[in-house]
């Protein structure tokens, strides 16, 4: 008896539920990678309609080219995972999301939300952070002292290779 062959290929078929508002590419399918904002990118010039997670990250920082020798790829300006934590507990937030949502989406009411988001931000994130920060600040003045302190005595570490 001969085998069967398999097909390892899916239909391609449009979807038959669309939600009323998604966003632009390459954000469009962020809600396939669980919507966390750390998954948010901007376009690049270069990116094309099939690139698995196309442009740069929304959260990443511009000048990153020197930062990123020193210090690595995942370097950001705030992290998003924190940001979205706080955001999503935001009764503000809930409501202006809702009303966008009963405004159908409109560039006006997705104004609103932004103004509301910012508004949060400023309100209730920096706080935080800046209370977190102070938490920790002594533990971070003693990494400076420490590093200086490296510096001095054994100067700045080459790599050899």
């Amino acid at each position: 008896m001969a085998k069967s062959k398999l097909s390892r290929k899916l239909d391609k078929k449009e979807p038959t539920v669309k939600p009323p508002f998604v966003m632009a590419e390459p954000n469009d399918d962020v809600g396939a990678f669980g919507w966390s904002m750390d998954r948010l990118r901007y376009p690049s010039a270069d990116s094309k309609k099939d690139d698995v997670w196309p442009g740069r990250p929304v959260f990443g920082l511009e000048e990153a080219n020197d930062l990123v020798k020193q210090y690595g790829f995942n370097i950001e300006f705030v992290n998003p995972r924190f940001v979205q934590v706080m955001l999503d507990s935001s009764p503000a937030v809930r409501i202006a999301a809702q009303q966008c949502a009963d405004a159908k989406y409109s560039p006006d009411a997705i104004a609103k939300l932004r103004s509301v988001i910012n508004t949060e931000f400023k309100q209730r994130v920096i706080p935080e952070m800046t209370a977190r920060f102070k938490k920790v600040s002594k533990m971070v003045a003693e990494f400076y002292a420490a590093r200086i302190a490296h510096l001095q005595t054994f100067g700045n570490d080459e790599d050899e290779n």
